[in-house]
């Protein structure tokens, strides 16, 4: 029996942990299909098994930081298993509270989370009081300036209240009652009850008190004396039983009050402590007004976030255009701090948007450089690992700074990521060719030529290769033989053939064998008859324009007039042989018509005509540089120099 226990348990464990492999499989072919992690997530949640959930959840953590619900519910399991010192203390170098408020800071939730379970934890421990306040100024440090940090802010009040520390509570609402929050209004009511229901000397700091206290006395000495002039001519009553001035008939000399005679009661009047009590109010009331303009400023815009939180789902584009509209308003008008908060909270409800991480970026570079590369490392590694354009963003600001290895580390990580991307490859040869490492860049090229997986994709590159000889090393021989070697894998493509001509043209003096020779390997190639006109006629336009033997330019002229009409006769005959056509001539020539209604053909320009032109032929050529890179027109046989 106990061996079928044993090999049951087994059995049961087996399938569970192949169980547990396929979910995990799915996240690793695609670590982006967050469906695929919210499987393997709830399937570790049901098993309480808690070194699955642990890999599980920080693997997941490395992709998607910004699920504050996940956070919740890994502290929450690990809180529910008893394993308390895990949760708020180092377990295995990993704090899960403090990893998930360092990737979100302004999760108001999560350190309100945080605080509860840490208080939960702290009890009644001398330094209770000390630590809770650390972790409630780091929240407000973080957090407390976002627009919803009400929630977190009426906490900390609350907590310093139940421990009779109300000036802490003063000062936290002056700091508050400077903030645009959600609440604000709510926040000054609050504020205006906690004055009047405790005396100025309890809430107020020492010099403040003090200060106030004498504003009063003055003001309301001044109002007594204002007072006195109206009743100079009353004598006091010699024969009255009233106190001397100053005491009442209750009054014990000062020091020997009876037990439990307050302070107040012996040296603050009614009138003093309610004008006392109306001043500080009034004081923080200018503050409350000043900061109810800015949040009226802001409201249409708070108003329209309708997903504040993260989610894989896509924005609707009214919720980005806001987004774009809030940050502008707040980089034109408000503080540089108060303009990363709301770039901070837009990033995490627009966390998979390239743009919006780039003008975040764009902003510090502009205000905060040396931030600025957080920003992109950020958006590279974690949210937009395959997102090319926020990766060539990043790497052009490390080599601006001078940064070039960062640069070139930059390209190399987002090659792992996305396989065979051209224009990766082309960005990573050209920052080596920028900072001068010639044999790296020609290194880079010749790898590229060879495991190209197309003939065509080889060209690409021999071309920029042999450019780059060419034009940068000047090493026109090399640039020939890259050209020809290329030419011999891909025959037909007109670029290589360009090119070739390029490099002849580029010498000093121009080589014009060379550039005649690649005609002529134009020319004698398997290309189709139009591209071969096309060489033709730029043949005849380069030895018109260079050559002084006129035999040679009269040849190119006959070569070229011969293909012209060559191929000019060949998309004629199927028009004519249409039966559209025959119906059409033979009904002309029933009604006795002498207009001929076949298409009026183009003066073809005769084999063996003499190298002669008239003015008018050349009328719509425009005198241009040669420049190979510029597309061919359509042009009719007898006007061959084409505006190009």
């Amino acid at each position: 029996m106990e061996e079928e226990r044993s090999k049951k348990k087994a059995d049961s464990e087996t399938s569970k942990a192949s169980e547990l492999e396929k979910y995990w499989q799915v996240v690793k072919d695609n670590p982006s299909d967050f469906g695929g992690w919210t499987y393997l997530l709830h399937y570790v949640e049901q098993e309480n098994n808690i070194e699955a959930a642990r890999k599980a959840f920080n693997t997941f953590f490395k992709h998607y930081p910004y699920c504050y619900g996940y956070w919740k519910k890994f502290a929450d399991m690990e809180k529910n298993l008893n394993n308390f010192e895990a949760a708020e203390k180092e377990f295995q170098d990993e704090d899960i509270f403090e990893e998930g408020t360092t990737a979100i800071p302004l999760s108001v939730d999560l350190w309100i989370h945080y605080i509860t379970f840490y208080k939960s934890q702290q009890g009644e421990s001398d330094d209770a009081y000390e630590k809770v306040k650390a972790l409630f100024k780091r929240a407000l440090a973080a957090a407390g300036r976002e627009f919803r940090s009400d929630r977190l802010w009426d906490l900390y009040v609350s907590w310093e209240e139940e421990n009779k520390k109300l000036k802490e509570v003063t000062a936290a609402y002056d700091e508050l009652l400077t903030i645009p929050t959600q609440l604000y209004s709510h926040h000054f009511e609050k504020f205006r009850k906690h004055v009047k229901k405790n005396h100025p000397r309890e809430i107020l700091s020492t010099d403040e008190f003090l200060e106030l206290r004498q504003n009063v006395v003055n003001t309301l000495k001044h109002d007594a004396v204002l007072g006195e002039d109206d009743d100079d001519d009353k004598l006091p009553d010699k024969n009255s039983d009233s106190p001397p001035p100053g005491m009442d008939l209750d009054d014990a000399p000062p020091g020997l009050e009876p037990d439990g005679t307050t302070i107040e009661k012996d040296m603050m009047s009614s009138e003093e402590l309610e004008l006392m009590k109306k001043k500080i109010i009034e004081k923080r009331k200018m503050l409350h007004e000043k900061n109810e303009i800015e949040v009226g400023k802001r409201w249409s815009f708070e108003e329209a976030i309708k997903r504040p939180y993260f989610h894989v789902k896509t924005l609707e584009r009214a919720q980005l255009k806001n987004w774009k509209d809030y940050l502008d308003y707040e980089i034109e008008n408000g503080t540089h701090d108060s303009t990363v908060i709301l770039f901070e909270r837009c990033m995490i409800a627009c966390a998979l948007y390239e743009d919006m991480w780039l003008k975040y970026a764009k902003y510090m570079e502009e205000q905060q450089p040396e931030a600025t590369s957080e920003v992109y490392e950020r958006a590279c590694k974690i949210h937009l690992p395959r997102k090319p354009n926020i990766h060539f963003s990043w790497a052009s600001f490390e080599e601006k700074r001078g940064n070039v290895e960062k640069a070139a580390q930059i390209f190399e990580e987002l090659g792992e990521n996305i396989n065979d991307m051209l224009e990766i490859t082309t960005r990573k040869i050209n920052l080596e060719r920028r900072r001068g490492n010639k044999e790296k860049v020609e290194e880079m090229y010749m790898k590229c030529i060879a495991e190209s997986k197309t003939s065509q994709m080889s060209s690409h590159f021999a071309t920029k290769y042999a450019r780059y000889l060419y034009k940068v090393r000047h090493d026109f021989k090399k640039a020939t033989e890259i050209l020809k070697n290329a030419l011999k894998n891909d025959p037909t493509n007109p670029n290589i053939l360009l090119q070739l001509i390029d490099v002849g043209y580029q010498q000093d003096p121009m080589d014009q064998s060379a550039i005649l020779e690649a005609f002529e390997m134009a020319l004698s190639s398997d290309m189709n008859n139009d591209q071969k006109l096309q060489f033709a006629q730029r043949k005849l336009e380069f030895l018109e324009d260079f050559s002084s033997d006129p035999q040679s330019i009269q040849s190119a002229f006959e070569e070229y007039a011969k293909m012209s009409k060559s191929l000019y006769t060949t998309r004629k005959r199927p028009v004519e042989d249409s039966e559209e056509s025959k119906e059409k001539k033979a009904k002309v020539e029933v009604n006795g018509s002498a207009v001929a209604t076949t298409a009026a053909a183009t003066a073809a320009v005769p084999a063996d005509a003499s190298y002669q032109y008239s003015h008018s032929a050349w009328a719509n050529y425009a005198q241009n540089s040669y420049n190979y890179q510029q597309a061919w027109t359509p042009y009719a046989a007898t006007n061959y120099y084409s505006s190009h």
